[in-house]
Parts: C-alpha cells; structure tokens; sequence
C-alpha cells in the first residue's frame, strides 16, 4: 500500500531491517514484507532487505516474487552465496530445474565446502530423477558434516529408488538415530516399509510419528494407505477423518474416502464426498468421471451422463468416459448418442496403440501446457491451519477483483481500527494539499474500503453542512461533502442528486464525476441484483398461463462510463479513475481495454495494490498465467494479502 513517509533520509535502515527480522523469526511474513519494503525505500542499495523480503515471499508461496529479490540481492551483491542457494530453491520449487543447478554450481564455485548448497543441489536431483547424481551430493553433505539427519534421511530414498533397499533402510535408520524426535524421519521410513509390503513394520513407524506429532494430517494418511493395504476400512475411514479434521480442504482425501464409501454402497456418504472435491477443484476429470460411474449403478443415468459429458468436457479425449457414457446413454434409449460415444472412443484408443506408442500421442497434445497436470492433480497440501499461522496462501478465500475507489471523509478511528485502514488509503496531489490547508480539520481519502463512521455522527456532520449551505449560500464544496457522506452511508440516489448540485455549481471538480460515476455504478449493479432475485421467483397460481416478462439485462453502465470520461478530461493524471473504469470494463467483458486502464491508473500509482490484483485475475482468466503471476507478487509485496492464496492455487 502507500505509505507516506515524509522524510526518506530520516529513515533508520537498520531498524527496519532487524525489526522485519524479528517479524520473519516469528512467521509473521507479512508484516516482515512491510517493513522490508520501508528499509529499501531507505536504502536502495541494501542487498540484505531484498534477500530477507525474497524469504518471507518464498515462505508465503511466492516464489517468482522470491526469485525475484534474490535476482536484485545478486546485482548488488554477486558473491553472496546465501542468494544463490534459496534463488535456487525457489527456481526447484517453479519447476525451473536448469536454472537451480545453475545456482547451485555458482555457489560452489565461490564456496565449495558449503553443505547447505550440496544438499540443496541433491534435492534438485532427485526432482529430474538423477538419482545417483542425488547420492552423490548427499554423501558430500556426509563427508562435510555427518550428523545432518536430512542428508541421510533423503540418500536412503534416493538409494531405495536406485533398487538399493538395503542401503535405504540403513540410512534412514542413521536419520532416526540422529534425530529421534524428528517424525518425517519415521514417516519416510514407514513409507519405504509399505512400498516393501512390510505392512506391520510401516504402521509400527506411522504410529510412533503420530505419538511425536500428532497434529500433522500428512501422518494419518500414509498410515490411512497402509491399513487399506491390510483390508481394515474401518482403521482406514478413521485415519481419512482425522486428515479432514486437521485439513478440511484435503480434496485427495475427499476422494479416497468417497471410494471406500462407493465399495461399501453408501451412496449418499461417496456422493457428498464427491460434491466436495468438486468445490474445491472444480476441473478435476476424475471426480467428475468416478461419480459418473457411481450414478449408473443408482440407476441415475442422467445424472451420470451429465458426470461423463463433464468429463469428456475437461479432457477430450477421455475413451473411458466416451465409453461409459455411450453405456448409460443406451440405457436412456439414446442409441444414435450411444453409437458415436463408441466410435470416438474406438478411435481415441486407435490413436493411443499406434506406433508411437500408449497414450504419448494423445498426451503430447497438451504437453505445451499445464492443462492436463492440472485436470488431475488434488489439492492436498496437508497442512494443519495451526502450524501456519503466518502462511495466509494456505487459507480459502473468494477470488474476486477488489472494488472500486470512492473519495471519502476520513472520519477520525480509534488507533485499533485505524490499522486496518491505513494501509489502504490514498492521496493526489490535490487531495493531500487540502488536507494540509483546510481549517476544518477535514481529511479526505481515495479507498477501496467502506471507511467506518456511524449513522449519528454522519448525520450530525449532513445536518452541520446543510445548516452552512443556508448560511453560505450553496456553495459547491459543501453539496460535494454531502454527496461523499451519503456515498459513505450507501445512499447513492441522495449522493447522485448532491453531485449534480456540485458540478452544476462547478464543472471543473474532477472527484465529483469520480465519486458520482462511482455512485452510478453500484446504484446500477443492485438494481439489477434486485431484479434477478425478482426474475427467480417461481411461477404463482396467479401467474401461471400468463406471459413472464423478459429476463432483466445487465447494465451498460454508460452514464458511469460518461462521468469517468469526463473525469479523465479534466484531470487526466488521477489513476483511480481509470482503475473504477477498468473495473466497469471487466463486468463488460472488454478485458483488453480493461487492461489498459489498470496499466495507466499503475503508470501513475506504482504502489495501488488493487490496481496489480485485479489486472492480474483478468490476465488469469485470458489465460496469461505468466504475465498474472508477476501482478500477484507486487500485490502481495504491497499488501494485498489474498495474492498469495491465488499464487498458490495458480502459479505453481
């Protein structure tokens, strides 16, 4: 957000810098986000803001931001070898593998005896499958410093993919003893037991890690896998509930347990559970498909045409359920609809045993994207809300563009309630000189946010005004103060009528098109929310046989759009105005126009948040995920804390 600071020199670098340490320390990135950002307003130069700020961003999920920073600590300080590591980590964790090795090499070369960099080099290893190239590096971690219980820990897995079980078990045997408390120690090795079928062994290691953790929803469902391996379903739907309490958006685990409740014919439990996964990966093709399978043996074949034509939908050229859905349609006496389901499944499977081989040829259609990894993928991080309390990115939260900018009076709040607001206000050049010189003690504000004021002393305050309109004789400052008051309070035809006043008064007060623009906007959005609910209605007994009048049409807004035109005549340097035209411009489908309005109201204020937030979900839905995600990152590092639950779910 913007901050005002009015002396930059008289800022203390290092205060900034050790107090967003602290906050870093304490899992409060966000906050530790802030105060970086002050330091490097104090000190451009200072490389260790920049990588310290790269950290909470990689800790927040933000890893394009993160390598970012790490990239800017590099250009001022080339030899700092921490850089290199955590810009390799952050380019492991983007999939950007040549990248990270690159880094990882570069740091070697300035320090070659730095475990941290060996190890971090054999975890990117063990990404591309290098699996021997793995152990090797973990052994350097050995060589270097052998009581490092990861370096074990991880050459055991690598050595159990290599075919050397043996030498698994003994490392990771080695990692427990280093560190006995440590639960992934024992649940790796566990892991490593059910893949060997040694099932008693596993739940013995899957046990002891819940007895040291018993907080981590990971635990419960490896151990939830190996009693289905042993046929215990009872154990299994236990484990499966737990991970739901500790993770209740866990959508792999919504899915597992609505198999198990499909296998025990309880429909209705496998069906909630689906519904459930479907909220929370709306794309995933084989929930759609596996309740589609559920559906036909409920005999509910529409239903389960509808699942497989979603299905076909999000992966065309799924053969199972062409072939599912030519079945059910048979049943619904669709046989021209049945016999092209079978035909397209024929020459899908056709295609898939050519020469090229299994379904390679069907896959390479979508290699260029990460369409089909999306279309299958859960979301299962695993994560128990109360071991992250700093990482918002792990909360759900609605995805929906920030709303418009209203000049507002800037009620005084308690310091408690003021926090909130602070950071998500505004100035002009014109603003901030009135509040500088006026006598009255007024302080407008352009936000985003419904300022806080109640009811009476907004009155009091359109009372005071109207009783000085009759003294002073309607002056155009005054009808604009009642307008911006009756916006506050959500009165927008009363707001509307006092800014025609206003500009009848004086034409040339730019904010007052703004605001009235604004006002115009929402008036017109509830009515037609009004009418929708109004339109839904079902038909009455005294309704029926008569003609229902036509649905209700979405506003043009073109009054809206005359008074933020006529705005930007008038002062075309004021960015919120084409950041509320932006917006208007979304909700009428011109996103490319759209775009180009967020850039100008950025052009002009280069720290509006909402400004990179919402021209980056309209990038999103235009499919540039590239170009989006470097918009989340700045609104995040600006305040915009929900950039970093759309970074996680879009991003990675």
């Amino acid at each position: 957000m913007l901050t005002v600071i009015p002396v930059f020199s008289q800022i203390n670098y290092e205060h900034f810098l050790f107090a967003g340490q602290r906050d870093l320390h304490e899992e409060k990135y966000l906050d530790a986000i802030n105060k970086f950002n002050i330091a490097i307003t104090a000190k451009k130069d200072g490389f260790e803001a920049y990588f310290l700020r790269g950290i909470a961003k990689f800790s927040l999920g933000d890893y394009q931001g993160a390598i970012n920073d790490f990239s800017k600590t590099l250009s001022i300080h080339p030899l700092y070898v921490r850089a290199y590591l955590y810009r390799g980590i952050a380019y492991n964790r983007v999939n950007d593998y040549a990248h990270a090795l690159n880094d990882f090499n570069r740091a070697l070369e300035i320090d070659p005896f730095n475990p941290d960099v060996f190890q971090a080099r054999g975890d990117t290893k063990m990404d591309i499958r290098d699996y021997k190239g793995a152990i090797d590096d973990y052994t350097s971690v050995i060589r270097l410093k052998d009581n490092i219980p990861s370096a074990w820990l991880n050459r055991g897995i690598a050595y159990y993919f290599t075919g050397n079980k043996e030498q698994a078990l003994k490392d990771i045997n080695k990692a427990i003893y280093l560190d006995y408390f440590n639960d992934e120690a024992w649940t790796k090795r566990g892991m490593i037991r059910y893949e060997l079928d040694s099932l008693p062994q596993a739940l013995e290691d899957f046990n002891h890690a819940i007895s040291l953790n018993d907080n981590n929803p990971f635990i419960y469902f490896q151990r939830a896998l190996t009693y289905l391996k042993l046929g215990d379903t009872t154990a299994t739907l236990k484990d499966y509930n737990k991970v739901l309490l500790l993770d209740p958006e866990n959508a792999l685990t919504y899915y597992n347990r609505a198999l198990i409740y499909s296998m025990q014919k309880k429909y209705d439990s496998a069906l909630a559970d689906y519904a459930k996964v479907i909220s929370i990966n709306p794309f995933n093709v084989y929930t759609y498909f596996n309740r589609g399978v559920l559906y036909a043996q409920m005999e509910k074949y529409k239903k389960a045409e509808e699942d497989f034509t979603k299905a076909i939908e999000i992966f065309p050229d799924y053969a199972g359920a062409y072939v599912n859905r030519s079945a059910v349609r048979e049943r619904l006496h669709d046989r021209k609809g049945a016999m092209e389901d079978h035909d397209a499944a024929m020459n899908i499977i056709a295609l898939a045993n050519t020469d090229q081989g299994k379904y390679e040829a069907i896959y390479k259609r979508y290699a260029d994207s990460a369409y089909f990894k999306r279309i299958i993928e859960f979301e299962a991080d695993f994560v128990a809300g109360d071991m992250k309390k700093g990482r918002v990115q792990f909360q759900r939260v609605p995805i929906e563009p920030k709303p418009n900018f209203f000049l507002v009076y800037a009620f005084d709040l308690p310091d408690s309630v003021y926090e909130k607001y602070k950071n998500f206000e505004y100035f002009d050049d014109g603003i901030s000189q009135f509040n500088a010189t006026n006598s009255l003690g007024i302080r407008f504000v352009f936000t985003t946010l419904k300022w806080p004021v109640s009811r009476d002393k907004a009155f009091d305050e359109l009372n005071k005004i109207s009783r000085e309109l009759t003294h002073a004789g309607d002056t155009a400052g005054a009808w604009f103060m009642k307008g911006v008051i009756n916006s506050m309070m959500e009165n927008y035809s009363e707001a509307i009528n006092d800014y025609d006043k206003t500009i009848k008064k004086d034409p040339s007060i730019s904010y007052a098109y703004l605001n009235r623009g604004t006002a115009r906007f929402e008036l017109d959005e509830s009515a037609y929310v009004r009418q929708q609910y109004s339109d839904a209605i079902t038909i009455t007994r005294n309704s029926f046989g008569k003609s229902r009048k036509p649905a209700a049409k979405p506003p043009t807004h073109e009054k809206v759009l005359q008074d933020y035109n006529r705005a930007v005549a008038l002062n075309p340097n004021l960015p919120f105005v084409y950041y509320n035209r932006a917006n208007v411009k979304i909700i009428l489908k011109k996103y490319q126009r759209a775009i180009d309005d967020y850039s100008m109201a950025i052009k002009l204020e280069p720290k509006m948040a909402e400004a990179y937030y919402n021209r980056a979900l309209t990038l999103l839905f235009l499919k540039e995920e590239k170009l989006a995600c470097k918009d989340l990152s700045k609104a995040g590092e600006l305040g915009i804390t929900e950039a970093y639950n759309v970074i996680k779910r879009y991003c990675h």
